[in-house]
């Protein structure tokens, strides 16, 4: 990958290099030409759910993005940090996911290999967002005299062995066998994990990359073929929520009468009231705790 001096520079290269304007990079993502002008003047950076897609637009991988963003300073994403988690959560929920996935894929060096890449630089990005916060956090402690608590290690492996408890118990305790769960979701490797987590229950997962994908899918399969709906909020093209209300919307009531569960990053109460508004059963936070997800699949498919 070609060194550039900031992130933006990278992004307005691989735009250039691919014959596309501002405007025509932002139709293709679904957001403001004032957005990308943005990014590419490093006055603000694309949401870490945006990766997948505008690698793909630019003929470049998501993993040669976050290459890109690590060593930036990124200054301007601290004041940001605090209003919002869904760039902590995202890289969150692929550490988790792909942890499952390199474990049950263990045979396969090529997939393995691809599930440990993604962890490592996830976790290098968090590291750097975490230490960005850290930065700010000791500035203010020197100005309060506080001191921040050290973790207790004995309680972090007695947090660890309950969940690895509760993961177990969960898998052995839900069996959907028989039960058709269409996921509208635009990154590839949440995909692979949610598709992962379904296929230990039973159940048969089918895929919608965006929520347009999603409305289409239900509109051309017969009534009652799916039984469920995992629904991303935040999708290029057309987001969950405007997707959950054309779902809800349908002609036929089997169809408009669907459970859909919201599986999302941000995890504000607004973002549970506007699932909820529009009709949406129930809302799973990511990263996805998998005896949470089950459970509440269990409950709206009763």
């Amino acid at each position: 990958m070609e060194k550039h001096s900031t992130f933006g520079s990278y992004i307005r290269a691989l735009r250039m290099q691919n014959e596309l304007t501002q405007a025509g990079l932002a139709k293709k993502l679904g957001v403001t030409d004032k957005a990308v002008s943005k990014w590419e003047r490093d006055l603000s950076y694309p949401d870490m759910a945006l990766y997948p897609k505008l690698a793909d637009i630019l003929g470049v991988t998501a993993n040669d993005l976050l290459r890109a963003s690590i060593g930036e300073g990124r200054p301007s994403r601290l004041l940001q940090i605090f209003g919002m988690t869904h760039d902590i959560r995202t890289p969150l929920h692929i550490i988790l996911g792909c942890a499952n996935l390199a474990r049950v894929h263990s045979g396969s060096p090529e997939q393995l290999e691809r599930y440990l890449e993604s962890i490592r630089l996830s976790g290098e990005y968090l590291l750097q967002t975490v230490e960005r916060l850290m930065q700010v956090t000791d500035q203010e402690q020197a100005g309060s005299g506080e001191q921040a608590r050290p973790a207790d290690v004995r309680e972090l492996e007695e947090y660890l062995n309950q969940r690895a408890d509760a993961r177990k118990n969960a898998l052995e305790n839900y069996d959907f066998s028989g039960r058709r769960v269409l996921v509208a979701e635009d990154i590839q490797v949440n995909r692979e994990i949610l598709a992962e987590i379904l296929k230990q229950t039973g159940a048969e997962s089918f895929f919608a990359e965006n929520g347009a994908v999603c409305v289409s899918m239900m509109e051309e399969a017969p009534a009652g073929f799916y039984d469920l709906v995992l629904m991303d909020i935040m999708m290029p093209e057309m987001d969950g929520l405007e997707a959950a209300r054309r779902i809800r919307a349908m002609a036929d009531p089997r169809k408009a009468g669907i459970p859909i569960i919201a599986v999302s990053a941000n995890v504000y109460e607004k973002e549970r009231r506007a699932a909820h508004a529009v009709g949406m059963d129930g809302f799973v936070e990511k990263p996805v705790r998998i005896d949470r997800l089950l459970a509440m699949m269990d409950e709206v498919m009763k």
